[in-house]
């Protein structure tokens, strides 16, 4: 059974005829309200205090909804009721699809819910704001170099995909970033010019907008 994503999940690989002005201009008219905009990996933070419970969270291959709930250390009390069940929804749909390697065969799917009860508090108001109706949040990473991405980095731009937000990866080395870590829907990928390695990225607030938004236009331009 296939996994409905029905939002934004791009990979732009290259810069368009090695032009690096344009290209920033075009992902600076991404940015704004309701976006958050990583520039580089890793995301996620080294250490995270969930390990102890993810491990007590899982029965079966299911989540102990109201056993996570109960614990001291839940972190998701304070969200309304329905977007905690959306949350653990989609957090099952990670797990019962095995979208990340590694699940169910050598405790990967202890990480994945570690990593999900330690999303950032930015992440977790931009969901609390979300009311499902309006513009989908966005995720913006750029990654101009060689720093690696990790499991973590992987389990968390899958989960805000699947939960809701648009992402899009600019990769203007060409390199493969999350992909090493997935199964399954992989990002879709657009070839847009030529690689180059070790761009410095600008301040976006002094670009001036674009004038035209060409190739963006097409990779955000939604089915109906």
């Amino acid at each position: 059974q296939a996994v409905n994503m029905p939002v934004i999940f791009a990979k732009v690989s290259g810069v368009e005829l090695g032009k690096t002005e344009p290209y920033w201009q075009k992902i600076k008219a991404l940015t704004g309200e309701h976006v958050r905009l990583f520039k580089s990996f890793p995301l996620c933070s080294a250490g995270n205090p969930y390990q102890s419970l993810a491990v007590k969270a899982l029965c079966n291959g299911k989540l102990k909804r109201e056993d996570i709930k109960a614990h001291r250390q839940y972190p998701f009390g304070l969200l309304r009721e329905e977007l905690q069940e959306h949350i653990f929804d989609k957090l099952q749909l990670m797990l019962d699809h095995k979208l990340i390697k590694g699940t169910f065969v050598n405790g990967t799917e202890y990480t994945i819910v570690a990593t999900i009860l330690n999303l950032e508090k930015g992440l977790v108001r931009m969901l609390q704001s979300f009311d499902f109706t309006k513009k989908n949040p966005k995720v913006i990473v750029i990654s101009t170099s060689e720093q690696s991405c990790t499991l973590e980095d992987a389990i968390l731009i899958t989960f805000l995909n699947l939960i809701g937000f648009d992402v899009v990866l600019f990769v203007p080395t060409g390199y493969q970033t999350i992909e090493r870590y997935l199964n399954d829907n992989y990002p879709v990928e657009h070839q847009i010019g030529d690689y180059l390695y070790d761009l410095q990225i600008p301040d976006f607030s002094t670009l001036p907008q674009p004038k035209s938004r060409s190739w963006l236009d097409h990779i955000l331009k939604r089915g109906n």
